[in-house]
């Protein structure tokens, strides 16, 4: 495990060596339509701003870090207070209980402790670190994000349909700055383990997030990592806890996790994109799937009409009125569900067609 050296310097040469190697890497591997919009604005004010206050980038807020509080009221919160200043103390504390997010922050809180089931993967109160900053709230002694908060209604609706007591490992696709990383390694302080794939340069700020919560020494950077041949889960959570790795490197993956999840990530590359990942997740995938995303109704799925939930075993699907990432509004209708899978190989067709149905 790397120890000593310099904290910035290696977070700035990881995501260096990143950008150099995703030029190189096959196309399928390489930001989507949809990121190669918030590449450049996420590299800037990472360059600006470096990665300790990445969730207050403006970029960030609008790419990867959700957040609850109103938009008119980050880019414009000294103006705002000057004005509720200037109206009665209940009056102000009701107005801005809705603007700074608190209001939503408190009803997915109620939702996740209502829905919570006892046992199993002891989620009830993990709390969201507080590295990177930006909007962070109090909700019975715990703190909270949109982030958390996402992951953990996911998470107890599994809980409410498998036993998860001895779920220890995780994978994930575009986790963002990996916050179910942190989730899973709280929740199994000694023997989680966790895999988060994403792009650069979002792949360069989650191994910064994950080693700053839980110490450089437990998670395997992408400069250690690009010179492997073979990526053996099996071998290196032997040595590390969390292990943050790019696209192109998926290939090069072997062993085997519980849980594959992916939230609101599939819904942002296109249907060929999405197939590639799910022949490479298939082997690596143990026991379940976790999915949350929205599908266009132009893209010809309707409830009920998921390739997972016309074959044949256990399955559990939820409609959901979960607020998605921020991102810009379609024209078509979206529909967002979440949808647990007991997973068996023999569902994933070997088609490149059926298998994008199943996964989008």
């Amino acid at each position: 495990p790397r120890q000593g050296g310099n904290a910035v310097s290696d977070d700035r040469e990881n995501l260096r060596l990143m950008l150099a190697d995703m030029k190189r890497a096959p196309v399928e591997f390489r930001p989507t339509n949809f990121w190669e919009r918030g590449l450049q604005p996420i590299l800037e004010d990472v360059e600006a701003h470096g990665f300790e206050t990445f969730r207050a980038h403006r970029s960030a807020r609008g790419f990867y870090v959700p957040g609850y509080a109103r938009p008119e009221y980050q880019a414009h919160r000294d103006r705002i207070e000057r004005i509720l200043g200037l109206l009665p103390d209940r009056r102000a504390h009701s107005v801005r209980w809705r603007l700074d997010g608190r209001q939503l922050a408190w009803s997915d809180s109620r939702l996740v402790a209502a829905t919570d089931v006892p046992g199993g993967l002891d989620v009830a109160s993990v709390s969201q670190s507080s590295v990177g900053g930006g909007e962070l709230h109090q909700v019975r002694g715990r703190t909270v994000t949109r982030s958390l908060l996402n992951y953990l209604r996911g998470i107890t609706l599994l809980k409410s349909v498998v036993d998860t007591s001895d779920l220890t490992s995780a994978l994930e696709i575009g986790g963002g700055y990996g916050t179910l990383g942190e989730i899973f390694l709280k929740a199994r302080p000694d023997d989680g383990f966790f895999v988060n794939v994403d792009i650069p340069p979002v792949a360069a700020v989650s191994t910064y997030y994950l080693s700053e919560v839980f110490g450089r020494e437990a998670v395997l950077g992408y400069a250690e990592s690009r010179e492997l041949d073979v990526l053996d889960l099996n071998a290196l959570r032997d040595r590390y806890r969390a292990i943050v790795l790019c696209p192109w490197q998926l290939p090069a993956v072997t062993g085997r996790l519980d849980l594959f999840a992916n939230f609101m990530s599939f819904q942002e590359m296109e249907p060929a994109v999405v197939a590639r990942y799910c022949e490479l997740v298939e082997p690596l995938t143990a026991r379940y799937v976790l999915l949350r995303n929205s599908a266009t109704a132009s893209s010809g799925w309707r409830p009920g009409n998921s390739a997972f939930s016309s074959r044949s075993g256990p399955t559990s699907s939820s409609s959901s009125s979960a607020r998605s990432k921020n991102v810009p509004a379609t024209r078509s209708s979206t529909v967002t569900r979440a949808l647990i899978v007991r997973f068996d190989p023999r569902w994933w067709s070997s088609s490149a067609a059926d298998t994008t149905e199943a996964c989008t």
